[in-house]
């Protein structure tokens, strides 16, 4: 997969896992037809559609679906003959995405206001989203001087630890640059 598909792979790897695992047979059917619904409820019946068509184990003729749609049914192939390989995406995607995180973090940490508004507005989507506790409560922690993953874990137990972790280690190396 290109880098792109990596970031669309990484951001869809919960229904991708849930769709892998059940036409595996390692995950319950029911937990990816309910990933499925949520996500025909946000929008993407076109993807619905062709998962549900999956996980049946009938053809599914992916002409019909835009880009982003297909990297996903792409990713749940690929994931469901070799269940490692979506974890080697979502750690490539995470590095990718923690540099520019620690860059904006970085930059919020040094009073630019454009960062410091797109830090709090992740946090602010998290909110209002019913999550406390996520990767960008986190992240609000690292500008205000938070650098030990295990505290940052604790306090945030809904935060990706493994973005955090990355993030972190990207602040480090660019403080010291």
């Amino acid at each position: 997969m290109t880098r792109v598909s990596s970031q669309i792979a990484a951001a869809h790897i919960d229904l991708i896992r849930a769709i892998a695992g059940a036409v595996g047979e390692q995950v319950d059917p029911s937990e990816a037809r309910a990933a499925i619904e949520r996500y025909r409820e946000d929008g993407w019946s076109a993807l619905a559609d062709a998962l549900e068509q999956r996980l049946a184990g009938q053809p599914v003729d992916a002409s019909s679906l835009d880009d982003e749609d297909r990297v996903v049914l792409d990713a749940v192939e690929n994931a469901a003959s070799n269940p490692a390989w979506l974890d080697a995406v979502e750690a490539e995607a995470e590095a990718e995405a923690a540099e520019q995180i620690a860059a904006l973090i970085l930059a919020a940490t040094w009073g630019e206001r454009e960062a410091l508004a797109a830090i709090n507005e992740m946090r602010e989507t998290a909110e209002s989203a019913g999550v406390a506790g996520s990767t960008a409560h986190a992240f609000v922690a690292i500008v205000e001087g938070e650098r030990d993953i295990d505290c940052l874990s604790r306090d945030f137990p809904e935060s990706r630890r493994g973005l955090v972790n990355a993030t972190l280690a990207a602040v480090r190396r660019q403080e010291r640059a």
